[in-house]
């Protein structure tokens, strides 16, 4: 008699369309399973239930015909909800329940002590595992000689089968759900769809970072690959199907030189159909030439946002302590300087709360970044804990005297939950033997501020100014900020930054999400930083009013009295450049050659700062007549990694048209003079017919 199997993969919830990732883990479980005739002939695997709702919604989907094997690929933001849904499953028809995923414990006896609704549990890739799940179910015979799986016996105890997987090195043997048809289902009759997708080409990862479930929790810490040929046909299959957004699910895109083909491909696709239209991916941590070759040919096809560099700390005694001493930082300037040429956003994440960082060195490696690479975004997160990783083992908590709360998951440009869904959680790092749990919350103000003043730019031309002729660090003008913002001469900033994030630091403490949902503003939840900076758009001038006396005391009345003119100056070009939800064109005068300055003060061409009476427009200023939530989606969401943020001046375009002509000269040269930054990119970027023939995998 055929069993039924129902696959659960609850992916979270894009904005008020309904935008979601179709479920990836359940296609490659589904597709793999039906290329065994056997398994194809004894079991009906039914649609997959993977947009989230109540409980009681996603139940009705079993009506259809009673389930006998119910699967759970569970993460962070479904965990609860799939527990729930599979209790209530387990009492009314007592199927078979799976549970994966990277948020299922590697070792549950105590998990299926908590939850006694779940039959097995399989760790790490779940492919060769589900397959022989299924035969066992048909030869009614025991789980206990596969590998990589636990399961509750007879006696309700929990058996574990500590042997290791040997997984194939040709990963072609699990077959592509795209290919295969397994959500061919789902388009049928769309002319139009709310659907993104996860793509992978290799899997692997040979970096053991203590807070990444890659390399140790996944157990993979070797490459193996798809063939480029499958890689090539799935990106075919995006442009037929018209998927417009793409995260690939690689540890280390860049760092194998096949990559470049693949980069190639998409471009190619992309210029012929118009999709995918953007390919979202994890940057290698290494081989930093390779990365810039593959990065600029995207970007230059705008199929990139920004280029990520996750550099998460900048401490070295930190990096040792979650084993990332072996990737380079310096791999990490030498991009940076050649996409700043190129005028390619780059922008750094960092990781608050690593063992090992202090007060200090936190404060000191986000403004070395500033000081040494001025035009990158910085991106502050906070530090997670996720099952199955080093950093969650009671042994390395107990070392680095790590502390820890749990929150609300509040998932940032995520739509909220409706109140009848079940809440999620994460685990964050509030507290470590090197930084105390004040000094935390001190941090997250600097935090912000270095992102408001530089990332969003409110006070990035000042940074500028003060770095290259005042020779005032970034950290002096950052902190400042914090040390004489008070709500006797300053309430405007004092009450919407520094009150703002003590009061969501407290919160956080409390144990709510990190996200914050204003419905005016947004319909899926903001970062601080966003929030704060659309309560600042409002009033501009009071916000630039009460800087301009803070910076006094920061550089001293006898500096700003020497300098009065040209921060003047600069006061105005702020203001010029700063979007509002109201924006229109305007045109400003200014006595010195700001404008000029501030486009190459971080290039390799720098201009002195003079005299010279200028007339400056701004352009293509969009008002969104007081439609916040438009604003927000496409002047911070969509603009923050793209460093689009700022207002567009007819000066920064006119330059930037310059630079493209000397460019297109340059490669019209033929001369042995070209500059070698030229030269790495042009060989990428002129191309037709792709060569799969000549591809070699690494």
């Amino acid at each position: 008699m055929t069993k039924t199997v129902y696959f659960n993969e609850y992916n979270l919830l894009m904005g008020s369309g309904g935008i979601s990732y179709l479920p990836f883990v359940s296609g490659i479980l589904s597709a793999n399973a039906k290329k065994i005739p056997l398994l194809k002939k004894n079991f009906k695997f039914k649609p997959f239930i993977f947009v989230p709702d109540k409980s009681e919604n996603l139940i009705n989907n079993y009506y259809d015909e009673k389930p006998d094997i119910c699967v759970f690929s569970i993460s962070m933001w479904n965990e609860r909800l799939s527990l729930k849904v599979a209790k209530k499953i387990k009492k009314k028809w007592n199927p078979i329940i799976i549970f994966g995923g990277p948020s299922c414990p590697h070792n549950p006896t105590e998990y299926f002590k908590k939850h006694d609704f779940i039959d097995i549990a399989v760790r790490a890739e779940g492919e060769d595992a589900f397959n022989e799940i299924l035969l066992k179910i048909l030869k009614k015979e025991s789980y206990d000689d596969i590998p990589n799986v636990s399961y509750r016996n007879k006696e309700n105890k929990c058996v574990i089968n500590l042997t290791k997987a040997n997984f194939s090195k040709d990963l072609d043997m699990y077959p592509s759900p795209y290919l295969t048809g397994e959500y061919d289902y789902l388009f049928k009759n769309k002319k139009k769809h709310n659907y993104q997708i996860i793509v992978e080409t290799n899997r692997g990862c040979p970096f053991l970072c203590t807070y990444c479930y890659w390399g140790k929790g996944g157990t993979t810490t070797r490459y193996r690959f798809h063939s480029i040929e499958r890689v090539f046909a799935e990106i075919d299959w995006m442009a037929k199907k018209k998927i417009e957004y793409v995260f690939n699910a690689d540890s280390n895109f860049g760092m194998h030189r096949r990559e470049i083909e693949i980069a190639k491909k998409l471009v190619d696709s992309k210029i012929k159909t118009g999709y995918p239209k953007k390919f979202r991916t994890c940057w290698g941590k290494n081989t930093s030439e390779q990365i810039f070759k593959i990065a600029s040919l995207l970007n230059q096809h705008d199929l990139e946002k920004g280029v990520t560099l996750a550099r998460q700390t900048n401490s070295k005694e930190a990096l040792v302590n979650v084993k990332r001493d072996n990737i380079k930082l310096e791999a990490y300037s030498d991009l940076e300087k050649n996409f700043n040429k190129l005028q390619i956003p780059v922008y750094a994440e960092m990781i608050l709360g690593l063992p090992g960082e202090t007060n200090d060195s936190w404060v000191d490696g986000l403004c070395d970044l500033v000081d040494n690479s001025v035009n990158n975004q910085i991106f502050v997160y906070q530090a997670e804990i996720y099952p199955n990783t080093e950093l969650n083992e009671k042994a390395y908590r107990k070392k680095f005297g790590i502390k820890s709360t749990l929150i609300k998951l509040n998932e940032i440009h995520c739509s909220p939950r409706e109140q009848r869904w079940l809440e999620e959680f994460q685990e964050i790092v509030t507290e470590t033997s090197s930084m105390s749990k004040d000094d935390w919350a001190s941090r997250n103000t600097f935090s912000v501020i270095l992102m408001l003043m530089h990332s969003f730019k409110l006070g990035f031309y000042f940074i500028n100014y003060f770095m290259n002729e005042l020779k005032i660090p970034s950290k002096d003008f950052l902190g400042g900020i914090g040390k004489f913002a008070n709500l006797k001469t300053t309430p405007f900033i004092y009450k919407t930054i520094i009150q703002e994030v003590s009061q969501w630091t407290q919160n956080i403490l409390s144990g709510q999400g990190r996200g914050i949902f204003h419905k005016k503003y947004s319909d899926v939840y903001l970062d601080i930083e966003e929030y704060i900076f659309v309560n600042i758009s409002k009033n501009y001038p009071l916000f630039y009013d009460e800087l301009e006396l803070i910076i006094k005391k920061i550089i001293g009345g006898k500096a700003f009295k020497a300098n009065k003119d040209i921060l003047s100056d600069i006061k105005k070009y702020q203001l010029l450049r700063m979007p509002n939800v109201n924006e229109q064109d305007k045109t400003l005068n200014f006595k010195y050659n700001i404008p000029e300055y501030m486009f190459h003060c971080a290039g390799s061409n720098p201009k002195k700062l003079k005299k010279k009476i200028n007339q400056v427009s701004s352009v293509n200023c969009k008002s969104y007549e007081n439609n916040y939530i438009q604003f927000v989606k496409e002047k911070i969401i969509w603009a923050r990694k793209s460093d689009r943020i700022k207002n567009d001046i007819d000066y920064d375009i006119n330059e930037l048209e310059k630079i493209k002509k000397e460019k297109i000269n340059l490669e019209n040269t033929q001369t042995e003079k070209k500059p070698k930054l030229f030269d790495k990119l042009n060989k990428f970027e002129k191309f037709s017919a792709i060569d799969i023939k000549n591809n070699r995998r690494l």
